[in-house]
C-alpha cells in the first residue's frame, strides 16, 4: 500500500518539474576549531596549503576540459574560471600565509577563518548579486579543505536512478558538476542565492532547485519518492499516480520542445507593429557575459565593476582592471556595445582599500560618485584603464549616484580631461538616474550627457523613503506605486523627445510580469539579468508598442492605487502573454514585486 502524499512549501530558485528517488546530504559543520602549529611546522603547512590549492585548480581545470570533449560550449566552462580566479586571488592567498606563518595555524584553520571572514564580507552587502558571491568562496574553500583532509583520491558520485538531491545547507556548485549530473532531476535545499554560480548551472541543465526549506519538520528519509514542481514551489513526497501522470504529461511536451533558443531571439526583435526594442543584460564577471551572449543579448547595458574592488586590500592596477573590461568585451562580441559603470563603491559594498568613516546612514553618505572629488586618482586610474581596454569597440560609461548638475558636470569634464590626455577619443558618457532628485530634472541633464539608464532598486528605496529589506516597510517599496510610473513615463519622454536613449537596468526591467507595463511606459531599451532575456524577447516581439502605450496611458489616468494597477497588470499579462509565461513554465508574481 503506497504511503500518503505529504507536501512540503519552499522557495522557487529554478523553476521546473524533477522525480526521483531521495538522496540526503547532511549539513557541514561550520565551527572554525582554532588548531595552533609549532613555529618548525610552518613550512609544512604552507607547502600543505600551497598543494591543496594546485589540486583544486587541477579538479576544476580537468572539469572544464571534460566539458569541452563534448565538443558543447557550457556555461559551467566560463563560471569554473570564477574559482580558479578565486584560487589565483593574491589576497586571499597572502591571508591565509599570514595566518599560518604569523598567527601559527594549520592550513584548515588558516583556510576556514580566511573563508569565514570573506563569507562574512559578502553577506554583509544588499546587492543580491555580491551576497550570493559568498557561495563562490565557499565553494573555494571547500574544495581545498577536502584536499587538506584526504588524499585527494576522490571519484566522482554515480547514481543508479533519477535523484533529489537534499541539501540540508546551502547550494554549491559541486553538489552538480561533483556528481552524476544527467541523474539529478532536482535539489531541494536549506538555502540558496538566485544569482549564485550554482543556481546559473542547475538552470543551464535544466534542474530545477527549491530553497528555504526546514528540514527538522520534514519527514524525509534516502530512498523516498520525491517529486518537485518548483513552479509552484512545492515538493511531494510519495506523489500519488494522478500527480506522476502529470508530471510524465509535462516531461513530453518538454522532450517535444527541446529544439534551443528559436532562432530569431539571437538578433534584436522587434514589436508586432515594427518598433526595435533593445534586450541587453547586466554584468559582474567575464562568466555573466559569457551567458549573456549565448542568451541572445543585443548587447551589455550595465557592467558592475565593484566586484574589481570590494575584496581588494590595495587598489586595483590598471594592468589588472585592464584584463577583467577585455574579457568582457571578448564574450560579447565585438560588434554589441558595451555600458561599463564606474566602481559604485559605499554604502553595502565596502572597498577594504578604501577606508570609509562610520556612517549613521552609509547608503546616503559618501559613496560611489561622490568619493571621486576626494579621491580622484581612483577615478582617473580606472577611466585610463577602461579606455586603453575599449580601444576599437563599441562602449559607453555610465556614472552613478549622480544627484546635481554641477557634480554631473565635474565627472564628465574630468573624464573628457582625462581621455584628451591619453590622446584618446572620449567614448559616449551617460548617468545612472536613481537619485530622486536628479531624474526630477533629467532635462537638465540631456543637455550634455549621452545616453541615460534608470536604476530602479535605489531609486524606489529612496523615492519611498522605505528599506526594501525591512519586513515593517517594504510594503512602501512598490515599483508599480501610480507616482513612480509617473515619474519613469516622464523621463522616458523626455529622453526620446532630446533624442537621447534610455534604458532600465533595475530589478523591475528584468521581471516579464512587468515587461508589457514598461513597453507602454514607452521604454524600449531594456537591461536585465542573462536568463531573462529569451522570454522578455518573446513578450517583445508578441506585442503592439502603440497598442500597449494607448493602454498604459489610460491606465495611469484613471488608476490611482498599487491594487488597481496590480488588477489591471494581471489583466494585461493575461492578455497578451499568457502563451508565453506557459511556454517557460514563468508564474507572475505581481503582488511580490
Amino acid at each position: 500500500m503506497q504511503n500518503k502524499p505529504k507536501i512540503y512549501e519552499g522557495t522557487c530558485i529554478v523553476r521546473g518539474k524533477g522525480y526521483g528517488k531521495a538522496v540526503i546530504v547532511d549539513s557541514q559543520a561550520e565551527a572554525i576549531s582554532m588548531v595552533k602549529i609549532l613555529p618548525e611546522n610552518i613550512a609544512t603547512e604552507i607547502e600543505r596549503f600551497e598543494k591543496s590549492r594546485m589540486q583544486a585548480k587541477k579538479y576544476y581545470e580537468d572539469y572544464s576540459k571534460s566539458m569541452l570533449s563534448k565538443s558543447k560550449e557550457y556555461a559551467e566552462i566560463s563560471i569554473v574560471e570564477m574559482y580558479k580566479y578565486i584560487l589565483n586571488d593574491p589576497i586571499l592567498t597572502k591571508q591565509v600565509l599570514e595566518n599560518i606563518s604569523k598567527e601559527l595555524m594549520t592550513a584548515e584553520t588558516a583556510v576556514r577563518l580566511v573563508a569565514k571572514n570573506t563569507i562574512e564580507t559578502f553577506q554583509a552587502m544588499e546587492d543580491e548579486y555580491f551576497r550570493d558571491r559568498d557561495k563562490d568562496v565557499q565553494e573555494v574553500a571547500d574544495r581545498m579543505l577536502f584536499y587538506l583532509s584526504s588524499s585527494g583520491g576522490e571519484e566522482p558520485k554515480t547514481f543508479a536512478c533519477d535523484v533529489v538531491l537534499f541539501l540540508k545547507r546551502s547550494l554549491m556548485l559541486s553538489d552538480i558538476i561533483g556528481n552524476d549530473i544527467e541523474k539529478i532531476k532536482a535539489i531541494v535545499c536549506a538555502s540558496s542565492g538566485k544569482t549564485s554560480h550554482a543556481v546559473i548551472v542547475a538552470r543551464s541543465n535544466s534542474i530545477p532547485v527549491i530553497s528555504d526549506i526546514n528540514f527538522s519538520n520534514a519527514e524525509i528519509e534516502d530512498g523516498c519518492e520525491v517529486l518537485v514542481d518548483s513552479d509552484m514551489g512545492i515538493f511531494t513526497i510519495n506523489p500519488s499516480k494522478a500527480a506522476l501522470d502529470t508530471y510524465y504529461a509535462y516531461v513530453h511536451e518538454k522532450n517535444l520542445r527541446k529544439h534551443g533558443m528559436p532562432n530569431f531571439l539571437k538578433y534584436p526583435v522587434f514589436t508586432g507593429d515594427g518598433m526595435p526594442v533593445l534586450v541587453m543584460s547586466n554584468v559582474s564577471i567575464e562568466s555573466d557575459a559569457f551567458l549573456a551572449a549565448e542568451s541572445g543579448a543585443d548587447g551589455i547595458g550595465l557592467v558592475r565593476t565593484e566586484i574589481l574592488f570590494t575584496e581588494s586590500m590595495e587598489f586595483p592596477t590598471e594592468s589588472d582592471q585592464i584584463k577583467f573590461y577585455e574579457s568582457i568585451f571578448n564574450k560579447i562580441g565585438k560588434d554589441k556595445s558595451v555600458c561599463i559603470r564606474v566602481m559604485d563603491i559605499g554604502g553595502d559594498k565596502m572597498a577594504k582599500f578604501l577606508p570609509v568613516p562610520e556612517e549613521k546612514n552609509p547608503f546616503m553618505g559618501w559613496r560611489a560618485v561622490r568619493i571621486y572629488r576626494d579621491k580622484s586618482d581612483i577615478l582617473e586610474t580606472q577611466l585610463r584603464a577602461i579606455f586603453k581596454a575599449g580601444q576599437g569597440k563599441k562602449y559607453g560609461i555610465m556614472f552613478p549616484m549622480i544627484t546635481t548638475s554641477s557634480e554631473w558636470d565635474y565627472l564628465r569634464e574630468f573624464t573628457l580631461k582625462t581621455a584628451k590626455e591619453m590622446g584618446i577619443q572620449c567614448p559616449e558618457l551617460g548617468v545612472l538616474f536613481e537619485v530622486p532628485l536628479a531624474i526630477l530634472e533629467i532635462t537638465t541633464f540631456l543637455e550634455t550627457l549621452s545616453f541615460a539608464s534608470i536604476g530602479t532598486n535605489d531609486l524606489i528605496q529612496y523615492l519611498s523613503a522605505a528599506d526594501r529589506s525591512n519586513s515593517r516597510v517594504n510594503y512602501l517599496y512598490n515599483p508599480i506605486e501610480p507616482a513612480f510610473l509617473k515619474i519613469i513615463k516622464t523621463a522616458i519622454e523626455e529622453c526620446n523627445t532630446k533624442g537621447k536613449p534610455i534604458s532600465m537596468c533595475g530589478d523591475m526591467a528584468a521581471r516579464p510580469e512587468c515587461t508589457v507595463l514598461l513597453l507602454g511606459l514607452g521604454l524600449t531599451r531594456f537591461s536585465v539579468s542573462p536568463p531573462m532575456i529569451p522570454i522578455i524577447k518573446e513578450i517583445v516581439s508578441s506585442v503592439s508598442l502603440m497598442k500597449l502605450k494607448e493602454e498604459t496611458n489610460h491606465m495611469l489616468l484613471n488608476m490611482k492605487s498599487t491594487e488597481e494597477v496590480a488588477n489591471w497588470l494581471d489583466y494585461m499579462n493575461s492578455k497578451y502573454c499568457k502563451h508565453i509565461f506557459e511556454k517557460y513554465r514563468f508564474v507572475p508574481r505581481t503582488r511580490e514585486l
